[in-house]
């Protein structure tokens, strides 16, 4: 997932939603989620992901 994860946000527009069905993408927020265990889904807005993140 994290190939893809770098694929999409580097060639995604900004305005994209991205869902996901079991596999969340591990290094993103989801901006909404669905569901639990197997049929759980995560929505990722692409704008959000490409928010700059603050140092823990």
């Amino acid at each position: 997932m994290e190939v893809l994860g770098r694929k999409l946000e580097n060639e995604l527009p900004d305005e994209t939603r991205v869902i996901a069905c079991r596999f969340p993408f591990p290094d993103w927020t989801p901006t909404a989620t669905e569901g639990e265990g197997l049929d759980q889904t995560w929505a990722y807005d692409m704008d959000a992901i490409r928010k700059p993140r603050l140092p823990p």
